[in-house]
């Protein structure tokens, strides 16, 4: 395991969080699990202009983020030989676009429906948005939509961009903004390894780099969560060789891992109580059983086995979407677009409920109600209960399937934001809202 500082100038002091009320500048949200604190949120809609505030025909696969009255979403533009990622700006109350920052695409062989697959991060501080693009450039850019700096992690640290486009959405934490990656290079970075950057957020310099991992088998999308884990800050999130690690969010310092596929993970991790919930859908690598979900301790340190399991569920094949926490409960769709509830404690199955067929986006969970779509083109607003799940509203946004929900649901201003793979939908009241104080 090897963590290499490039700069240990930092801020020891949490600088105050400056979020407009309404917010969703993360793509788990504001505190990176999945949920958002507003209230009186819709509990239906319909095509048809019911609590439909507006839909803009700009489509994808990344979540967009909210701050202030502007909405930022990553997408594509053009096609073939002009095919480019851009970076969106729209007026968050009316859908009316404000700009955009297109980025041509080089040293990269994804293919054009893998395009701009990370979401934006926003920093409430300075009010730049970050953007990680399919070829492996970092991006800092004003709220005017003016770039601050750029670092291409291709040339500058031997980024894989591979043929999956699989790319981490970037995290903002103090004055540091976070990637991963698998890199190969030169020197301490010469072994093919999933790592970890930390640049500074305002002048894109490296901060410091971490490889806590062994030989990757994929790139991988699984978004960070920062926790406080016996009084330290650190980052959890899986990489490309199988394996969910933890490291010192200052430093970049290995904690500890749990090795748990024999490829990479794309979920997240949900942690909570110093327990860490964990969910793939490949190979394990004590059974031949595909897919686990499993409570391991969030307290150890350095490589965690059988014995620092609580329990475990072999089989459930929950390979994208990142599980959510409510309460005592957990929720987790697998790819068949099953959602679950599960004791937190012990793992003990309270109810499933399906939803369709084939299932990438992760649940969001706000006003009591869950947010989630699936990639057969449905969009749920479901009610958990104890015993069962209730369908509260179900629209198709395209006949048989054809728009797509690879994305999560966004929160913030009273509304819920919803890319399909055809637009973009902001389901509740039209006109400004009046946001609580």
């Amino acid at each position: 395991m090897r963590f290499t500082f490039m700069n240990t100038r930092f801020f020891l002091l949490m600088i105050p969080a400056l979020l407009t009320a309404g917010d969703w500048t993360d793509y788990r949200g504001p505190k990176r699990d999945g949920t958002s604190p507003e209230t009186n949120l819709p509990s239906a809609w319909s095509l048809k202009g019911d609590n439909l505030a507006w839909k803009v025909p700009i489509g994808g696969r990344s979540t967009p983020v909210i701050h202030g009255n502007k909405l930022y979403m990553l997408t594509t533009s053009g096609k073939g030989p002009t095919l480019q990622e851009r970076l969106v700006c729209l007026d968050a109350d009316t859908g009316k676009q404000l700009w955009e920052h297109r980025m041509n695409l080089y040293m990269s062989d994804v293919p054009p429906h893998r395009i701009a697959w990370s979401a934006p991060v926003v920093d409430p501080e300075t009010g730049n948005i970050y953007i990680y693009g399919v070829h492996g450039a970092l991006t800092a850019v004003s709220p005017a939509g003016r770039v601050v700096w750029q670092n291409s992690m291709v040339e500058e640290q031997g980024l894989v961009t591979t043929h999956g486009g699989r790319t981490v959405s970037p995290v903002i934490y103090q004055d540091m903004v976070i990637v991963s990656g698998v890199s190969t290079g030169w020197g301490d970075q010469a072994r093919a390894a999933h790592r970890f950057f930390a640049m500074n957020k305002r002048t894109g310099s490296m901060m410091w780099v971490s490889t806590p991992g062994g030989r990757p088998f994929d790139t991988t999308y699984s978004p960070p969560v920062i926790t406080d884990i016996n009084g330290a800050k650190i980052l959890v999130a899986g990489g490309g060789d199988g394996t969910v690690h933890a490291v010192k969010v200052m430093t970049g310092e290995p904690v500890w891992k749990f090795e748990m596929s024999k490829r990479g993970v794309n979920t997240g991790v949900v942690v909570f109580n110093n327990q860490a919930i964990v969910s793939h859908s490949e190979e394990n690598l004590d059974t031949s059983e595909m897919g686990l979900l499993a409570s391991i301790n969030a307290a150890g340190k350095g490589a965690l086995g059988a014995k620092d399991i609580k329990w475990k569920i072999p089989g459930f094949q929950a390979g994208f979407s990142t599980p959510l926490l409510d309460g005592d409960r957990i929720f987790q769709l697998d790819n068949g677009a099953n959602l679950f509830a599960f004791d937190f404690l012990t793992g003990r199955q309270l109810w499933k409920q399906n939803l369709g067929t084939i299932q990438k986006a992760s649940p969001v969970l706000a006003d009591g109600k869950i947010y989630v779509g699936t990639e057969n083109g449905k969009f749920f607003i479901l009610r958990p209960r104890n015993d069962k799940c209730e369908i509260v509203n179900e629209v198709e946004l395209g006949s048989g399937g054809s728009e797509q929900v690879l994305a999560s649901a966004a929160v913030a201003r009273g509304r819920i934001y919803v890319v399909s793979t055809n637009a973009i939908y902001a389901i509740g009241k039209k006109g400004t809202p009046r946001l609580p104080r």
